[in-house]
Order: structure tokens, then C-alpha cells, then sequence
């Protein structure tokens, strides 16, 4: 793992981001001429400027198939640059859980990362996070390989948010919390898209570098940064812009509206009630079912369909699968690798990822 993490480091925009983040962690300004060379690879844009808030976040990609993700300080953006991907390094020391209900009121699941769609609610992403000052990042990445919205799941999984919700009443009448929440009504007012980092600990279903659209490093606030950044009427940021030349989006995006597993004839009801619902809110058609987290493994477990996502991309939106069709049996390998490849193929903007366009040679 060791030698792993070193070779990734090793990227021209990985060794960009770390270059960047180690200048603006400095003493001064990242336009300080004191500060150390940072390692410049021709290919990858820098830009630097003084910006205020709103002139920030109106500056993040308005792409509807982008997603972004604010960062307190800048020990993420250094861990993604290290390992290559988003959620590794200290990410992974939180608990591995897909409880979906529970990380939408605390946000401290090693399998789930939250992600924005519109750019003026990046800042809602860091709750949880203690006030620091003067720094913090945004990410804006391409759909991840497997997502969620919370809004939607509290909508067709009723269930799992009943539950968890029947925990938080029991929680408080035993003392053990101060006061209630509606988990329905947070989950309601939750726009974000999760990204799901895998079924279990062992799986690498992880946006990477490839990924990364663009990435700002924003240090120097004079006022404190929570929940991203405090808007502050004239207050204006050191702002580091960097751009990945060989971005690309995922070809395909599998979608879950719940994220529980099971088998049997309860199971069979349960899915039954979900699929209802989500028919009736016009996600899938009839002749369709929900994906649910076995198809997905069975997906993302396949060298097939990994062999796609890591050939194909497109110059047009990315393809959100949410359903298929309801006689292929679910986490049947074969029938949905046939089901998927197919839908593949009819995605506009269907090309194969062009070949590096960043020389590696390091200019200082």
C-alpha cells in the first residue's frame, strides 16, 4: 500500500495539487515570492487571484453533470492528490456504514460522501466541521460511479427512515439526546448527491483524479470559514484555481434509491413497496424495478463492466441507470452486464478516454 500511495503521488496533477497545498499552507500568501518553487508540469492551468464570496462559488462550473464537494483546511484535497482518489487517508478511519438516514443528520460514514449539485450550496457540506480560519477547498468532480440522493431515498425506502427515526424519538425519551429531529423533514431539505464509496470497506468505488474537474484552494479569509465559506460582504480570498486537462466523466452513473440488501420472500415485499413508489414518482417505468445494492455490487465487482467505465467516457451527461428491466434477477451478473452494455451503447457522446495530454516532465 505504501508503494502505491507514492507512485499516485507521483502524477503531474497529483504532484500539482501537493505542491500547491504544501505553498499555501505556508507563512504568507500563496502569491508570496518567498515560499519554496512549487513543481509546474506544462499541461495543467494554475490560475491565482483575489476573489470575494459570491464571485467564488459563481465561479464553479454550473455543468448539471458536475458535482462539488467544500473541504475544511487542506488535509483532503492533500489526501486525494496522495492516494489518487476522494475518501481515502483519514476518511477511512470513520465507521463503515450505509445508513443513509443517520449520515444525512451526521455525516461520519467511511462508505458515503457528500457532494453538491449547484454551486451556492457547496457551503452546506461542512457541517459537522469546527470553525477554522482562513482556509478550506472546493472540489467540483464528474458524477461519481455510484450515487444516492437522500431527498429521494427518504421517498421510496419509507421504511429505513421510519426506523431511524422511531431511534432518534427512543434516543430522546431515554435522555440520551437533548432534542428531537424530523428526519424526513432533513432529509427533504437535503439537495446533495452522495456518492457511494462501496458496498463494504473493500470495495474502490471511489471518484479519482481523472475525475477531478477542477480543484480551488482558498486561503488568507479574514473571517472564518464554516459550513465552506461565510459570506462576508467584502471580504475577498487568495483563491489557487487548478484544472485537470484530462478530466472525464463516468460514462454511466448507478443510482440507489435504498441501500439495503436482502433476500426472500420479506425482502421480496419490501423491494415490491419500493418499486411501487418509485413508479408512482415517475423514476422508473412499470415494465422496471429499482437497482438495488446487490446489482450494483454485482456491477462494480465485474472487471466487464469496470473494463467500461475505465475505456468509455462522453462528451455529453453522463447516463444515470436508477432501474432495470424487472425479469433480469437481482445481482444476476450476466443479464445486467447485457442490460448495461447495451444502454452504453446508446449513450450520446460515447468515446474512448483520450490518452494523456500532460507531459510529466517537471519544470521548475
Amino acid at each position: 500500500m505504501k508503494g502505491k500511495v507514492s507512485q499516485l503521488s507521483r502524477t503531474p496533477l497529483g504532484q500539482t495539487i501537493l505542491g500547491e497545498v504544501s505553498h499555501s499552507s505556508g507563512i504568507g500568501t500563496i502569491f508570496s515570492s518567498k515560499l519554496p518553487q512549487i513543481p509546474k508540469f506544462e499541461g495543467i492551468p494554475v490560475t491565482r487571484e483575489k476573489t470575494g464570496y459570491t464571485q467564488l462559488l459563481g465561479s464553479l462550473s454550473p455543468d448539471k453533470d458536475l458535482r462539488h464537494r467544500g473541504m475544511a483546511g487542506f488535509a483532503e484535497p492533500e489526501s486525494i492528490a496522495r492516494h489518487g482518489k476522494f475518501g481515502k487517508g483519514n476518511y477511512e478511519q470513520r465507521n463503515p456504514s450505509l445508513n443513509i438516514a443517520k449520515f444525512i443528520e451526521k455525516p461520519k460514514s467511511r462508505l458515503l460522501l457528500s457532494t453538491s449539485p449547484d454551486p451556492h450550496t457547496v457551503r452546506e457540506y461542512m457541517v459537522g466541521y469546527q470553525l477554522i480560519k482562513a482556509k478550506g477547498a472546493i472540489a467540483t468532480i464528474g458524477m461519481p460511479a455510484v450515487i444516492l440522493h437522500p431527498q429521494v431515498v427518504s421517498l421510496i425506502d419509507v421504511e429505513h427512515f421510519k426506523h431511524y427515526q422511531d431511534i432518534i424519538d427512543e434516543q430522546l425519551k431515554l435522555g440520551n439526546r437533548t432534542r428531537s429531529e424530523d428526519i424526513f423533514d432533513l432529509a427533504q431539505g437535503n439537495n446533495e448527491t452522495t456518492a457511494v464509496l462501496g458496498a463494504t470497506p473493500e470495495d474502490e468505488w471511489h471518484p479519482t483524479l481523472r475525475h477531478l474537474h477542477t480543484l480551488k484552494l482558498v486561503k488568507n479569509a479574514s473571517g472564518r470559514i464554516l459550513q465552506g465559506f461565510t459570506k462576508t460582504e467584502g471580504e475577498t480570498f487568495d483563491v489557487v484555481t487548478i484544472t485537470n486537462p484530462d478530466f472525464c466523466k463516468n460514462l454511466m452513473s448507478l443510482e440507489l434509491f435504498t441501500t439495503a440488501s436482502g433476500k426472500g420472500a420479506m425482502f421480496g415485499k419490501y423491494l415490491d413497496r419500493m418499486n411501487k413508489r418509485a413508479q408512482e414518482l415517475g423514476l422508473i417505468t412499470d415494465d422496471r424495478r429499482i437497482l438495488t445494492m446487490d446489482d450494483v455490487c454485482a456491477l462494480m465487482r465485474s472487471s466487464q463492466y469496470q473494463e467500461l467505465l475505465d475505456n468509455f467516457t462522453t462528451t455529453g451527461k453522463t447516463k444515470v441507470l436508477g432501474g432495470v428491466p424487472k425479469d433480469i434477477p437481482i445481482g444476476a451478473v450476466e443479464p445486467l452486464l447485457e442490460y448495461v452494455t447495451h444502454e452504453a451503447e446508446l449513450i450520446p457522446g460515447k468515446i474512448p478516454i483520450p490518452p494523456t495530454t500532460v507531459d510529466s516532465s517537471l519544470h521548475l
